[in-house]
C-alpha cells in the first residue's frame, strides 16, 4: 500500500513540475492558430493597404484574427469607408467570419 502512494505521490508531483500532457498540447496547438491568425490578419491588413479606393485610411484600422474570425477595430470617417473595408476584409481567402468594431469619426 505504501509502494502505491508513494508513487502517486511521485506521478502528482512530477505532473506539477513538468505538466501534464493535456495543458502542454494545448499550449503547442494555441501557438500554431497564433502564427495562423497573424497570417490571416496580415493578409487582410495587405489587402485593404492594396485597395486604392482607401488612400490610407487602413493605417487606422487594427485586424485580428483567429480561426477564421476576422475583427476590425479603429475609427474611420465615413459609413461608405467602413462598409469598403469590412467588405474587402471578408473576400480575403480564409476569413470566414467577420467582427466590425469600426467606429465613425465624430463631426
Amino acid at each position: 500500500m505504501s509502494r502505491s502512494f508513494a508513487f502517486l505521490v511521485i506521478a502528482v508531483f512530477a505532473a506539477g513540475v513538468f505538466g501534464v500532457s493535456t495543458p502542454v498540447h494545448a499550449s503547442v496547438t494555441g501557438g500554431v492558430a497564433l502564427v495562423q491568425a497573424d497570417d490571416l490578419a496580415a493578409k487582410v491588413k495587405a489587402a485593404l493597404k492594396a485597395d486604392s479606393d482607401l488612400a490610407g485610411q487602413s493605417d487606422a484600422v487594427t485586424v485580428t484574427g483567429a480561426a477564421g474570425v476576422v475583427t476590425l477595430e479603429g475609427t474611420v470617417q465615413t459609413v461608405q469607408l467602413r462598409a469598403r473595408i469590412a467588405e474587402l476584409a471578408m473576400k480575403v481567402e480564409g476569413v470566414t467570419k467577420l467582427v466590425n468594431k469600426l467606429k465613425l469619426a465624430k463631426k
